[in-house]
């Protein structure tokens, strides 16, 4: 039985190049800053010594990102998980109750897809070397990550995040700051250190993002992004 022509079409032109991102080859990284140029170093220098200073300990904190496929041909891509295993920054409990945080994650240090993240999260789809490469390279381009290299989170008054309270902080990515309130749960693992999760979602178009689309939006990743995270702050 012969192909229709719109089935071959499909087949043999689109399919292998409407995958949620296109396959295109990784571009070479360019030098990237250590951290962001606005990051309020001074703030966290020299510590009141009644205060408790605590850093981020990156190898132990991770963030991720469910970044979902939409669309009329939606079944032709991927679901995808971003993570970053880079979190740097400090939180600085005063001991006048007060709080501030500062963190920062550099957008090329993101990892896509880790198969392990991908098994946990449930995602059903198994996507090539070469469709993640892709991935990783459109998603630095929609993010303009060589002009804006990291993602921000900054909060002055995270004081009531001991007490359960929402916690407003400005999130910064592409160049731009939103500020939204945060739920997020603080535990302590051990004597000198906490670990704060929770989950929270962002619109990519809030930031001036217009997400990935081919084909008139028939395939795109969806504007909403899902992100969980766990990260662990030791006291320095």
């Amino acid at each position: 039985m012969k192909s229709s022509p719109i089935k071959k079409l499909i087949t043999t032109v689109l399919l292998p190049s409407i995958l949620l991102i296109a396959c295109s080859a990784p571009r070479e990284e360019s030098t990237a800053p250590q951290r962001p140029a606005d990051f309020p170093t001074s703030a966290y220098a020299n510590p009141d010594p009644q205060s408790n200073l605590y850093q981020i300990d990156s190898a132990n904190s991770i963030v991720r990102i469910k970044v979902l496929r939409g669309g009329a041909m939606a079944k032709f891509g991927h679901d995808h998980i971003v993570a970053s295993r880079d979190v740097q920054g400090y939180l600085l409990l005063g001991d006048d109750n007060s709080c501030r945080a500062d963190f920062y994650a550099s957008l090329n240090q993101f990892i896509v897809d880790d198969p392990v993240l991908r098994s946990q999260a449930k995602l059903l789809t198994t996507p090539s070397e070469k469709d993640i490469a892709g991935t990783k390279t459109n998603m630095l381009i929609s993010l303009d990550a060589e002009e804006f290299p990291f993602v921000q989170l900054h909060s002055l008054d995270c004081a009531g995040v001991m007490a359960g309270q929402q916690i407003a902080t400005n999130i910064g990515l592409h160049g731009i700051f939103q500020t939204q309130d945060l739920e997020i749960a603080v535990t302590q693992p051990e004597i000198n250190s906490l670990l704060l999760s929770g989950s929270f979602a962002i619109l990519q178009t809030d930031f001036g993002i217009e997400p990935f689309s081919v084909f008139n939006g028939l395939l795109k990743v969806e504007d909403r992004l899902e992100i969980s995270y766990q990260i662990v702050a030791r006291k320095q």
